[in-house]
């Protein structure tokens, strides 16, 4: 399209021009113009293609209006009116500074209301952040508890765990034991096995001779075996009859030698009882002369009483004479007294029923002297009754002993019968002691809580802390009746006999003193760590009572063996063995980190000591009894005889060690022992050394038992042979192939003796002497037991307070039934208020909602107008620039073209086209600027050749087309020559679970954003903008902008996240680089072209009127695309 402008020359300007009043006519006629060129420029804008031609114009000059020459002149002013003008300017001016200073002190009273509504505002904020804060206070402390109760549960849970560890470890060792034990059954199954093959060997030889010889045959050859096999088990019984003959003969020795000491003893005895008679009849004299002293007494009291009643009648001198007489009977009787309690301490000791008379007619003398003391006023009467009563009394007393003496009597019987009734009472008295003791405590647990009682509690403990004393008591019964019953002591190895029962006695109560010595020492760092532990060990310890209370049986069943007098060799001692390993096992897991007193230490450690050497001096006396005659000089029997003097050498230490041991006040022994880790480390590893000495040696000497059973008393065993026992023994104990026993036991006996032989010097020396310390640690059983008392004042205390706190509640209901009452009236009041100021507020609300939406509205308003007229302005000045190009283009045109007219005229006619051109532009010229003149000449291009360009340009687009097409098959078919390329698959997880989460978010953000924009179109506040001055018109437009600025942030961040995720959700859209993934340009060119909603194909020009060119789009389907470029084409 073609389209013409015409108008005044524009310049370049950004802002309308101002109409002022003296250029009004100019202004009107300039408007037409102006909008001419607007439009002009509207259209040269939509229609690029076609340049707009513009001739050019002079501009219009406007030229100002002269005043009429007709008009009347205007009078000039006088002074008057010149100053009161000036003066109702002054006044004006002072009354618009009155005003301003009004409308400020108006601004400022907003301002201290608002500073006032805000100050209410803070206020509130400030109670409820208080109600927040003690909310957030009252979580925390919440919070707080539940993490102690969870770390209670997880201590609960770890010693729980704890107990199951112990409780796997001792369940290990039960299985241990059991797969020994099952090792020992094994073993006899297969002896078993071994003898029943032996027999069905035997029958089937039996078999095969009967079917060979005949029954004949056959019968005499097996009662030849049977035979044999009876003076097999004929010499067993021999062997057995030979022991139990020569533990006859030892029973009988034994005898002989108790009957001797009670021989012995019953001379002594009777020699004690001559004396004893000698010392009766010396203390019966004595009685005799004191008798006859009390009778002179009292004959001269008598004459004394009469003599003084005859001279003196005064009663009261008589009773303070007869005071004085009663004060000297008094110390005679004393006297008599002391005799014959000492005369009964004698007369106890040797014959007690004769003292038994002498003592009741020694009591009846008493009674009659204290009547006669205490008598009545009458005291001459009386003393005459007592001196007869007195007088039979001794010619009765002296009848009885001119009476022969009884018949003699076993006094030791009759001592038995008396000891044993008194043991009788003694233990009824106990036994209701202990009722009464069970009794006490069964009452006073009925008054303790639950908590106290419950598995793992206090009760718990305190039994723990009876359970040790009770088991070390009850060792030491047992290691005490051992040692009676069997006589064990360091010169029992001596003894005759030791092949047979007598030594395996010996050997079994060595071993049992031993191990209760080992038990006994183990307990005893029990109770010395219960008693310095921390209160959390001592209740861990508490809640393993039960396990603990188990091993208590073996001590109870070795009780009461003792007790049927079944204690013997055949005893099974190994619940005993169980219960040390278990205590020390316990004691390494809890126990092992507290301090251990070195005085208790070191006497357990020599206890222990003095027993293993009692073990191993009679397993070494039985060794070389099993030894045959005439090999003293093999290396077993050295080795047994270093062993002995060993024993000997060691038990010398143990008495160096013992005697500077504390326990006294002698002078040089130490008050306490105090040494280091070290020296218990030497101790501990010097009892190791000796428990295994201790376990080969009876491991060979039982060994030797079974070997020796079957043979002779006067054969023995082979020292080759008891070797070979000690080499494997050694090996199992020492844990060590091919050891030699002599080194192994050498080597620890001289640690034992190093060892020992250290601490003695170090004793003697007074290396480890130490002061009894002062302040000993409070036990944990005290601090336990002091806080549960605190606990329970604590809650009586508690319980004081709560029903001081109910008189309280009491008297607070009252006073706040009154405050109610008051409350409610307030309440009624407040409420009216409330309504009041509700639809005052409601009031002020809609009228600032009102106000806020004008103002909204207006400020929409004014951002379009300023939009629209920045719209304009740069649309204007586009137009200028361009029009001012073409205003220059148009010129060089016009000179060129004028040139080319000048020399067209001055040569040859012009062409047909030039002609046309030429003719056009006279027409056209001749028109506009008629009366002939050269003016401005208008270029126009022929139709004709317009058409050829377009013609001649679709044709180039159409061959490149061709061309392209061309070089896409070619590369098609070279590419279809080529090898298939292997294209990896782009992995888009479109259905994994969590894929819907970044949409999710996305779609969230979106809704929020449009949420917060339709809040603020539905919200939106009107500023006072008049009010320049006021901070919060301006603070409040500076946070409206920030607001706005935000919202425009997440908006361009939300697009950003929503074209990241199309471009991961979308296979072949991302560039991925070293520094992130981003959309590639066809997807960029394929998402502008959806948001166009179409592509441009092409564009078609229609020629039309000049000045009403207009551009359309045309949307097409392909097919219609298609039919309308081959109508073009056609």
């Amino acid at each position: 399209t073609q389209s013409e402008v015409s108008g005044p020359e524009i310049g370049s300007v950004r802002r309308p021009p101002t109409r002022t009043p003296t250029s009004s006519a100019s202004g009107g006629t300039a408007g037409p113009s102006g909008s001419a060129s607007a439009s002009g420029g509207e259209m040269s804008s939509s229609e690029p293609g076609t340049p707009a031609q513009t001739p050019l114009v002079a501009p219009v000059i406007p030229t100002p209006s002269l005043g009429s020459p007709g008009a009347p002149p205007v009078p000039s002013p006088t002074k008057e009116e010149e100053n009161l003008r000036a003066q109702v300017r002054d006044l004006e001016e002072k009354l618009e500074t009155l005003k301003i200073k009004r409308n400020e002190d108006k601004a400022k009273l907003k301002e201290l209301e608002k500073y006032k509504i805000q100050l209410e505002q803070v206020q509130e904020w400030k109670s409820k952040m208080q109600e927040q804060q003690a909310e957030l206070q009252k979580r925390l402390k919440e919070a707080k508890k539940e993490a102690k109760d969870a770390l209670e549960a997880k201590e609960r849970y770890m010693e729980e765990m704890a107990d199951t560890a112990d409780a796997i470890e001792m369940a290990t060792l039960d299985k241990e034991m059991a797969e020994e034990r099952a090792e020992s059954l094994q073993q006899e199954v297969d002896s078993l096995k071994e003898k029943v093959e032996y027999l069905t060997m035997d029958l089937e030889i039996l078999k095969h001779e009967i079917e060979e010889k005949g029954s004949d045959g056959a019968a005499s050859s097996y009662q030849v075996k049977q035979l044999e096999e009876q003076n097999a088990r004929l010499k067993e019984a021999l062997v057995r009859m030979r022991d139990l003959s020569a533990s006859e003969k030892q029973e009988h020795v034994k005898l002989q030698k108790q009957m001797e000491k009670k021989n012995t003893e019953l001379e002594s005895l009777r020699q004690q009882r001559e004396k004893l008679q000698e010392e009766v009849k010396q203390a019966e004299k004595t009685v005799d002369e004191l008798k006859e002293q009390v009778r002179d007494r009292w004959d001269g009291m008598f004459g004394t009483i009469h003599g003084q009643l005859g001279q003196c009648g005064d009663i009261w001198g008589v009773e303070s004479h007869k005071g004085r007489l009663q004060g000297e009977l008094r110390a005679s009787f004393s006297a008599l007294k002391g005799l014959q309690e000492s005369w009964r301490r004698t007369w106890d000791k040797g014959w007690r029923d004769r003292t038994q008379g002498m003592a009741s007619y020694r009591k009846r003398d008493a009674e009659a002297v204290g009547s006669l003391i205490c008598m009545s006023p009458c005291p001459l009467c009386c003393g005459q009754d007592v001196n007869r009563e007195l007088m039979s009394q001794q010619e009765a007393s002296a009848e009885k002993q001119q009476q022969p003496p009884p018949e003699m009597f076993d006094f030791k019987i009759k001592f038995a019968e008396t000891k044993a009734h008194a043991k009788a009472i003694e233990m009824e008295l106990r036994q209701m002691e202990v009722q009464q003791a069970n009794r006490h405590v069964s009452l006073l647990t009925s008054f303790m809580p639950d908590s106290f009682l419950r598995h793992g509690g206090d009760h718990d403990c305190v039994l723990v802390l009876l359970l040790i004393p009770r088991l070390i008591c009850k060792a030491e019964l047992i290691s005490k009746q051992a040692q009676e019953r069997f006589e064990l002591s360091e010169s029992c190895a001596e003894r005759a006999g030791l092949r047979g029962a007598p030594g395996e006695q010996l050997s079994f109560a060595a071993g049992l003193v031993y191990s209760l010595s080992l038990l006994q020492a183990t307990l005893h760092k029990y109770e010395q760590a219960l008693n310095r532990c921390s209160v959390e060990v001592y209740k861990k310890v508490g809640t393993l009572y039960p396990e603990m209370s188990v091993h208590e049986r073996s001590l109870d069943f070795l009780i009461e063996l003792l007790h049927k007098d079944q204690l013997d060799e055949t005893v099974n001692v190994e619940p005993l063995t169980k219960a040390i390993k278990y205590y020390q096992h316990l004691y390494s897991i809890h126990l092992a980190d507290q301090a251990e007193d070195c005085t208790l230490q070191l006497a357990d450690h020599i206890k222990f000591t003095q027993s293993a050497l009692d073990c191993m001096g009679v397993e070494v006396c039985r060794l070389r009894a099993f030894l045959q005659a005439g090999q003293e000089a093999a290396d077993l029997a050295i080795l047994l005889k270093d062993l002995e003097t060993s024993c000997s050498d060691i038990r010398q230490f143990c008495k160096k060690i013992r005697r500077r041991m504390p326990g006294t006040d002698a002078p040089g022994i130490p008050a306490a022992l105090g040494f280091g880790a070290q020296v218990s480390d030497t101790l501990l590893e010097c009892r190791k050394h000796l428990t295994w000495v201790v376990a080969v040696l009876q491991e060979v000497a039982a060994a030797g038992a079974q070997l020796i059973a079957p043979l002779a008393e006067n054969e023995g065993l082979p020292a080759p042979r008891l070797e070979e026992l000690a080499f494997k023994v050694s090996e199992q104990i020492y844990g060590s192939q091919g050891i030699s026993p002599y080194e192994c036991l050498r080597q620890s006996c001289s640690i034992l003796m190093a060892t020992m032989n250290k601490m003695a010097t170090a004793m003697q020396e007074g290396e480890y002497d130490a002061d009894r310390p002062q302040s000993k640690p409070t036990p944990p059983a005290e601090l336990r037991a002091a806080a549960l008392r605190a606990e329970i004042t604590d809650a009586e205390g508690l319980g004081l307070k709560l029903e001081d706190r109910e008189t309280v509640i009491k008297e607070l209901k009252k006073s706040l039934k009154i405050k109610g009452e008051e409350l409610s009236e307030a309440n009624v009041r407040l409420s009216l208020l409330e309504k009041k100021l509700d639809s005052a507020s409601k009031d002020a609300d809609d009228r600032v909602e009102k106000i806020q939406t004008k103002l909204d509205e207006t400020q929409t308003l004014l951002k379009k107008k300023e939009k629209e007229f920045e719209e304009t302005m740069d649309a204007l000045q586009a137009d200028i620039d361009q029009l001012e190009s073409e205003k220059v283009e148009l010129k060089q045109r016009l000179n060129n073209q004028s040139k080319r007219t000048i020399e067209g005229l001055r040569g040859a006619p012009p062409s047909g086209v030039a002609s046309i051109v030429s003719g056009i532009a006279g027409g056209v010229g001749a028109g506009q600027v008629p009366g002939g003149g050269s003016g401005p000449v208008q270029v126009k291009d022929s139709p004709l050749l317009l058409q050829q360009i377009d013609a001649l340009q679709l044709s180039l687009k159409h061959l490149k087309n061709e061309n392209n097409l061309l070089k896409g098959a070619q590369m098609k078919l070279e590419l279809a020559s080529l090898a298939p390329l292997q294209v990896p698959r782009v992995a888009v997880a479109r259905e994994r679970a969590g894929e819907a989460l970044p949409t999710q978010s996305l779609y969230r953000k979106t809704t929020q954003l449009l949420e917060t924009l339709y809040q603020l179109s539905a919200n939106a506040k009107v500023l006072d903008v008049r009010q320049s001055k006021s901070s919060s018109s301006s603070a409040r437009l500076l946070e409206q902008t920030a607001r706005l600025c935000a919202l425009k942030n997440s908006i361009d961040a939300l697009k950003d996240d929503t074209l990241r995720e199309m471009v991961q959700q979308q296979p072949g859209a991302g560039v991925s680089t070293t520094f992130g993934t981003f959309p590639s340009s066809s997807f960029l060119k394929a998402k502008q072209e959806q948001a166009r909603g179409a592509a441009l194909c092409g564009r078609v020009t229609i020629p039309c009127a000049p000045g009403h060119g207009q551009a359309h789009r045309v949307l097409l389907t392909p097919d219609l695309l298609q039919h309308l470029r081959q109508h073009f084409v056609a």
